[in-house]
This record gives C-alpha cells, sequence and structure tokens, in this order.
C-alpha cells in the first residue's frame, strides 16, 4: 500500500520540532542510528535474541533492556503490533507505531499502551502531539489506546527515561492545520 498523498506525522510535526536548526549530517546521523537501535530493540521485544549489535548501539540497547522486562507490564498480555503503519482516510495522514502493548485495566476493561523508541538527548515538544496523533490512528484502526509511552534510551546504557503522555489529538489537529496552511508545497496545496 502507498501512502504518497498522505501526510506523515512526523512530516507535520517537522516545523514545530526545531531540527530545522541542527545540521543536516547530524540529523542524517541520528536517523541511520535510530533505524539501527530500532532494529535491535524489535529482536528483543520478538525474543530473537541480540541483534548483531555494533558499539555505537550498545549502550541504547542495554538501556531498553532495563526497561524491556515482563515486570514492567503486568496486566498486559501481548505486543499486538510491532512497526506498523496506520492512516485515516478522512484527515489524509498516516504513521508509524513502533509498539502497541495490549492488556487490561486494573478493573477488567482492555487498553493499549503505544510505546515509541528515542535515541535523542531530551525530551522534544513534539513527541506528545506525534503520541497522541498515532494513539488517534490506531484508535481509529481497531485499537484501544488510553496512553503513550515515549522510551528515550541512554547511551550509556543506563535505565531510560520514560516520557508517558495523555492523547490531545485536537493539538494536533491544530498543527496538521498550520503545517497544510505555511508548509505545504504550493502544487500540493493545489492538488488537494
Amino acid at each position: 500500500m502507498t501512502f504518497d498523498r498522505y501526510d506523515r506525522v512526523t512530516e507535520i510535526l517537522s516545523p514545530f520540532s526545531g531540527l530545522n536548526h541542527v545540521a543536516t549530517n547530524v540529523l542524517e546521523n541520528a536517523q541511520i542510528r535510530g533505524t539501527k537501535v530500532h532494529n535491535a530493540c524489535e529482536h528483543v521485544v520478538r525474543g530473537l535474541g541480540d541483534w548483531n549489535e555494533d558499539e555505537e548501539i550498545q549502550g541504547y540497547i542495554e538501556s531498553f533492556k532495563h526497561w524491556w522486562t515482563p515486570d514492567q507490564w503486568p496486566n498486559h498480555r501481548s505486543v499486538s503490533h510491532i512497526e506498523s503503519r496506520f492512516k485515516c482516510d478522512e484527515l489524509m495522514i498516516t504513521g508509524q507505531v513502533d509498539y502497541i502493548i495490549s492488556g487490561i485495566t486494573s478493573d477488567g476493561q482492555p487498553t493499549d499502551t503505544i510505546i515509541d523508541i528515542k535515541t535523542s538527548s531530551r525530551e522534544s515538544k513534539t513527541w506528545s502531539l506525534q503520541g497522541s496523533a498515532y494513539a488517534y490512528l490506531a484508535n481509529r484502526n481497531g485499537c484501544n489506546v488510553h496512553r503513550i509511552i515515549f522510551l528515550r534510551l541512554r547511551k550509556d546504557g543506563l535505565p531510560p527515561f520514560v516520557h508517558t503522555y495523555v492523547p490531545n489529538f485536537e493539538m494536533f489537529r491544530k498543527c496538521l492545520e498550520v503545517y497544510r496552511f505555511f508548509y505545504r508545497k504550493k502544487e500540493e496545496r493545489k492538488c488537494a
């Protein structure tokens, strides 16, 4: 399935992230590192053992392993989605969720938690909006997301920083409107 006509959540939020002030080569290196870390963490989640980890990402993987333990999720049954792309045809947006963990609340109700992995040195203001968009997309596609967790993995291998957010899709929707008004290419606006 192609998503060429859909706006990606991360692209929508990019003008608000502050990353436009970061050198291109730094962003490219961070993207390569992030892809390696995501692949290695997926191996851990799937129980496939250690990924061929290069030295550059070893600490991030150890950081993830500190957090990815069964006692972290006593009321959750399973990882229901891994690297899953969701879309909304009405808003013409798409986003790829790292993980969704399905479980039950203390009163027996089904609930899902989005997990997103980051290797940044600090939290971004856009993460809560990114997670909110992912929750919206996942819920439109049959999930029941009530919680969003962004794991900021640490290069030194210590336990990650855990950022928990409550979905706020209305704020994301405002960013979507601003993005489409100011940042979308003129040709694309004519087609929309």
